[in-house]
């Protein structure tokens, strides 16, 4: 019983929302009707074709999220640059690495950038003087930038006869990111059609006495409304932080412990080994010199 109230009270805690899609305003070409959602921070620019989920019409969506932090270890160590936050003054994060080299070679090739694109954390001014850059337009959207973004994510992209390279975009050192579930049931129950219909047209100003073709039925709100419920999985931050497995301190532990069980050396004995070195290198060397001065003596008699 608690444990049913506990995840009651997260679930009513949450976003609870119902859509419509108004699927008699699409265009024929669109061949897909629903919505897609993406969970993302506000500083982090959103992907929703990459990363996006998708909600279905007539039916009720339940995401239940989770929060998580990772924090890596820079370089040359890890795989992070802790420099990556001056290099592009914002909250670095890989999207927005992306973000701006889809926006400088769309500049470069197009002469613009998409609507999206104009966001103050993108740069594409590089060193020169901050300029605006100019919004596509319809047309230019579909002749150029479309194209552009397709030839980067296939890598066939070239501009001015040279192959685009791929984005060098590091992972930041501290990021977060929202893991999610997601579950779906039919909306609305058979139980309850009766009772949504009514509600529907009232909301649109049609009673049932002036029920005709305009009036919405069950079958057509199937096809154009959804709900969806959007909670956390539990109120609290799962964390995760990455540090190397075996540093040189490790390594040279290791060897001292090898070497002092195969040959039995520990820090006393490698120094007398050293005095020994030394004192023979001496020893030697005086008595070269000795015979030396015997032999030059012999030579003067």
């Amino acid at each position: 019983k608690q444990w049913y109230q506990r995840r009651v009270a997260i679930t009513a805690g949450g976003l609870s929302l119902r859509l419509h899609v108004a699927q008699d305003d699409y265009f024929e070409t669109q061949d897909v009707a629903g919505f897609k959602v993406l969970l993302h921070n506000s500083y982090e620019p959103p992907m929703i074709e990459e990363y996006g989920f998708a909600l279905r019409p007539g039916s009720e969506t339940y995401v239940r999220i989770r929060l998580q932090k990772y924090k890596d270890t820079p370089r040359p160590l890890g795989y992070c640059d802790p420099l990556l936050e001056q290099k592009f003054n914002t909250n670095y994060t890989i999207s927005v690495c992306v973000m701006q080299y889809r926006a400088i070679n769309m500049l470069k090739k197009c002469g613009c950038i998409a609507f999206y694109m104009d966001r103050p954390d993108i740069d594409i001014s590089g060193d020169q003087p901050y300029i605006r850059p100019r919004i596509c337009n319809l047309k230019e959207e579909r002749t150029c930038a479309d194209q552009v973004l397709e030839g980067l994510a296939l890598g066939t992209l070239r501009i001015n006869g040279e192959k685009v390279p791929d984005p060098d975009c590091p992972s930041p050192c501290v990021y977060t990111t929202y893991t999610y579930t997601v579950s779906q049931s039919e909306y609305p129950s058979s139980a309850v059609k009766d009772k949504v219909v009514e509600e529907v047209n009232k909301q649109k100003g049609i009673s049932p006495e002036e029920a005709d073709e305009t009036a919405w039925t069950i079958e057509r709100i199937r096809d154009n409304y959804l709900k969806v419920h959007i909670y956390f999985e539990e109120l609290s931050t799962l964390e995760m932080e990455r540090h190397p497995s075996y540093l040189i301190s490790n390594l040279i532990g290791d060897v001292g412990g090898q070497l002092g069980l195969l040959l039995g050396m520990n820090i006393c004995s490698l120094v007398q080994f050293t005095d020994y070195i030394i004192r023979f290198s001496f020893f030697k060397g005086v008595m070269s010199l000795v015979r030396l001065y015997k032999a030059k003596k012999q030579r003067e008699k």
